[in-house]
């Protein structure tokens, strides 16, 4: 019976450095592959956006837009305006309401990058005032547009600015730059950009006028008409009416407005001069009875719009774009001109 012997044979290093070839061969092999692969891949598929805020094909374009408060007329309307030309163009928006808090403002432009919206728009609120939330927008690609916020800065794509202080305050300092003695009531909401800047316009221009006494309160939003209402009726209290002086009240918004009106009314005083901003039913009621000299219509429905026009630009120049500012319409409305305003545009009035 024959034995098989087998015999083991000792590697040299010509083997061992042989062997190390062919395992490095193979694993380069594979690398390369692998490469390959993900080079094929990456050519082959689409890109979940062809630009920064850009849906992918067949997807909503989507915008969000963070509110100044669910009651302010004026912000409502402008709103209501950009919500109805998006829809009509097949976009999606969601709101979230800042209730006039800016802190809240940045909060729900975090939450909408979060979302994934390709769009936001802000209302009312300045860049410094929105930092955080302009950095979170910026980190993710979005673009952010503004309204109601001064000029575009801080990194927003664009703006419509709804400000227009010299086209009243010019009304108010030649109305009482002559008069002897006047007392003036700033009826003032600071957090807001068109307030403020329409406030530092006038302080500007007062300057200099040593017959004008002027008393500054600030108002709420929300409840803007009632804390008018109070500050106006303390004021009337503490300025009796002599025969002598005259009395100007000059709140930064239409709602405002109506609060000093209802303090006018309740004191048995007035109507006094009366200039403001931003048109409203109430406002233009204010103008026929004799209690609103003079109300700046700001066309915000045309706002509206000129933001969601902005956003299609925006799109369609892609890394083209350049920050835009546009300043939306407007017309000092008075008792001479009212009601040939309504005969033409009669929905003021709906």
């Amino acid at each position: 019976m024959r034995r098989h012997l087998f015999v083991r044979r000792h590697k040299t290093g010509e083997d061992v450095i042989a062997q190390s070839a062919r395992r490095f061969s193979r694993i380069r092999a594979l690398a390369a592959m692998g490469a390959l692969a993900a080079v094929v891949a990456a050519c082959g598929s689409s890109p979940s956006t062809d630009q920064a805020g850009t849906p992918a094909e067949g997807d909503p374009f989507k915008v969000g837009i963070v509110a100044l408060d669910a009651t302010q007329i004026t912000a409502l309307n402008e709103r209501t305006a950009a919500q109805k030309k998006m829809k009509s163009i097949g976009w999606e928006t969601t709101e979230i309401n800042s209730d006039g808090d800016p802190a809240k403002a940045i909060s729900a432009m975090q939450n909408l990058v979060q979302s994934g919206v390709n769009a936001i728009i802000v209302q009312t609120y300045t860049p410094d005032q929105l930092s955080a939330g302009l950095a979170a927008a910026k980190a993710a690609d979005i673009p952010v547009f503004s309204t109601a916020g001064g000029l575009a800065g801080g990194g927003e794509a664009g703006a419509v600015e709804l400000v227009a202080a010299a086209n009243v305050n010019d009304e108010v300092i030649a109305a009482i730059k002559d008069k002897p003695k006047v007392e003036l009531l700033q009826l003032r909401y600071t957090p807001g950009a068109p307030c403020r800047s329409r406030a530092e316009d006038l302080d500007a221009k007062l300057e200099g006028l040593s017959n004008v006494n002027v008393t500054r309160q600030e108002v709420k939003i929300p409840g803007g008409e009632q804390s008018a209402q109070e500050a106006t009726s303390a004021w009337l209290q503490a300025h009796p009416d002599d025969g002598q002086t005259t009395f100007m009240i000059w709140p930064c918004f239409s709602e405002a407005a109506i609060g000093a009106v209802s303090a006018e009314k309740q004191a048995g005083r007035g109507p006094y001069p009366l200039y403001t901003w931003d048109i409203s039913k109430p406002a233009i009621q204010a103008i026929q009875d004799g209690y609103a000299t003079g109300v700046l219509w700001i066309q915000v429905d045309k706002a509206g719009e000129q933001i969601v026009e902005m956003i299609k630009e925006w799109r369609d120049a892609g890394g083209s774009w350049q920050p835009k500012d546009v300043t939306a319409p407007s017309v000092l409305l008075t008792k001479d001109n009212i009601e040939q305003t309504l005969q033409e545009n009669p929905d003021l009035l709906s």
